[in-house]
């Protein structure tokens, strides 16, 4: 149970290491086709459309049960563009150091699978930046499940005139109870780190630190496999940062509150929840939940309170084949503004076998 932001892991496409597939060689094509559109009339962040698809035909090797090497190439196509939006080499290596210990290097298991809270990671950056790159440790036990990365958005030579830009992450869950118990209570750990800037770089702008910080409770309840799945409620602390007070406003600390409630149902989850901020900003987070706007420059408020939902249906065709649609709301108290989004995914993910390869 994910809470304060709705699981959608169903459209991304990251593949589950496969410890029997020792000395497989496959061919894999990951494809997302999606359109979400979102009527915002706020001041915060102004309303669009994004339709398109990616696409990513690659070679997956494993070498052995606990390496995997994989290598493409990431497209992305939005509808209405005479030509790729963007094309990008893709090469990632997934070690098994133990049973519980995992390294990625290069393309990470990223985006949805931090497990990050909406107002600090946008599920949309799936789409507008699908791919992050660097390194990445993800921990996972009956107690505690970790994921800790470096995505490395902006490489800089001696001289450059851009700046180098990285975001460091760290996500974590700690279940206080026992894992067959139907009851679950557990206390989730969160912190998203931004950096522009670099000591090589001859940009010529002001460098940049930013981190934003939650962590909370989280309790659920199985109830089984009816139409009702679970249910649950949680209280995420969430707090920002400015460590360098290099961003241009007069604040350099705020925090927020955000408790949700949330049924997981057989076909999806429906989810409420009430967003109180004060001096808030998350330069990863979707835009609707901060302090300043970012299409109007220096438009500012100091408290923010959103009353937010979402409800999600997904279907599985084939293990390969999913479908999922969308509705998210969020209604600013102060300005009695009422905004709403919507989307469809179609993912398709198939892998082919092509032979057994060794290796000296």
């Amino acid at each position: 149970m994910s809470l304060a932001q709705v699981d959608q892991t169903w459209r991304y496409y990251y593949p589950e290491f496969k410890e029997n597939a020792g000395n497989n060689l496959y061919f894999r094509l990951e494809n997302n086709n999606f359109v979400k559109n979102n009527e915002y009339f706020g001041n915060y962040i102004e309303g669009y459309t994004l339709m398109g698809y990616t696409a990513q035909p690659s070679l997956v090797y494993y070498a052995g049960s606990r390496l995997r090497i994989k290598a493409g190439v990431h497209v992305i196509q939005f509808s209405g563009m005479n030509e790729f939006t963007e094309v990008l080499p893709t090469f990632s290596i997934h070690t098994k150091l133990t049973d519980k210990l995992d390294l990625i290097m290069g393309g990470l298991k990223g985006d949805i699978h931090h497990r990050l809270i909406e107002p600090l990671f946008d599920p949309e950056n799936q789409y507008t930046r699908p791919i992050e790159n660097g390194f990445q440790f993800v921990y996972t036990s009956d107690k505690l499940w970790l994921d800790t990365w470096v995505d490395w958005e902006q490489f800089i030579f001696l001289g450059d005139d851009k700046p180098e830009k990285f975001t460091a992450g760290l996500s974590t869950e700690f279940t206080l109870t026992k894992p067959e118990s139907d009851f679950s209570l557990s206390i989730p750990g969160q912190l998203v780190a931004t950096h522009l800037g670099g000591q090589i770089s001859n940009y010529s702008e002001r460098m940049q630190s930013l981190a934003n910080l939650a962590t909370g409770l989280k309790m659920s309840y199985d109830i089984g496999e009816g139409f009702i799945r679970d249910i649950g409620i949680a209280t995420y602390f969430a707090t920002y940062h400015d460590l360098t007070a290099q961003s241009g406003w007069d604040f350099t600390n705020g925090n927020a509150i955000y408790p949700v409630a949330e049924v997981n149902y057989k076909y999806g989850t429906l989810m409420t929840g009430f967003w109180r901020a004060h001096n808030f900003l998350a330069p990863k987070g979707n835009s609707i939940f901060q302090s300043t706007s970012n299409y109007q420059p220096g438009y500012y408020t100091e408290y923010r309170n959103l009353i937010t939902s979402k409800l999600s249906f997904t279907k599985t065709f084939m293990k390969q084949i999913k479908f999922s649609a969308m509705v998210e709301t969020y209604y600013d108290v102060p300005a009695s503004q009422f905004d709403y989004s919507y989307g469809i995914n179609l993912v398709f993910t198939p892998n082919f076998f092509i032979s057994k390869v060794k290796f000296d």
